[in-house]
């Protein structure tokens, strides 16, 4: 028994044109945003998948894009769950600040120190939560195709909980999906 996780990182978001560290939950979609969202139902519909399920972060730039996909696509939007587990990384210490390359790297580095010194949820902290998600979705619709729309940072955790972590301890060594894009995980 497996499940298929289809798993949707956000379209553009105001706050990823920012460049910084934040936790608004409130970002809109720019308008590119809202393209990439289109486009993903748009493959969506193409895939012709039947989706048990669609789960989706409670932040305002996934709901976005989970609706604008699912109109495209002509999926159901009542099947959609909001579950604030897959919310993104919460950088509470950092919030609207830039980080240098070097400080960045570090918060990606499983042994460093840094993401609890500058009051950011630690990588372990977020696997956790992806790891708690899985297994939750997996016992309760074992055998199905599920949809998450979810975040960058997530979906870097989610891909280890699969995967393993990367040799290297350093999570950026996975391909961060770019926004509207879609990775399919088995579980």
């Amino acid at each position: 028994m497996s499940v298929k996780f289809y798993f949707v990182r956000h379209g553009e978001s105001e706050a990823n044109l920012r460049n910084e560290f934040y936790n608004d939950e409130e970002a809109e979609l720019t308008d590119l945003g809202r393209i990439q969202a289109a486009k993903v139902g748009c493959d969506l519909k193409h895939l012709g998948i039947d989706f048990k399920i669609i789960f989706c972060s409670p932040y305002k730039r996934a709901m976005e894009t989970c609706r604008i996909a699912c109109e495209r696509a002509d999926m159901n939007y009542a099947l959609v769950i909001v579950d604030d587990q897959i919310s993104e990384r919460k950088f509470d210490g950092l919030a609207g600040t830039r980080a240098t390359r070097k400080q960045h790297r570090a918060l990606y580095y499983y042994d460093s120190e840094e993401s609890a010194k500058c009051g950011v949820e630690s990588l372990e902290d977020l696997e956790n939560r992806a790891r708690e998600f899985i297994i939750k979705v997996s016992q309760n619709y074992p055998d199905s195709n599920i949809l998450v729309f979810s975040h960058g940072a997530f979906g870097l955790a989610f891909r280890a909980v699969i995967e393993g972590r990367p040799k290297s301890g350093y999570l950026f060594d996975y391909k961060l999906l770019k926004n509207g894009e879609i990775a399919m995980y088995e579980f």
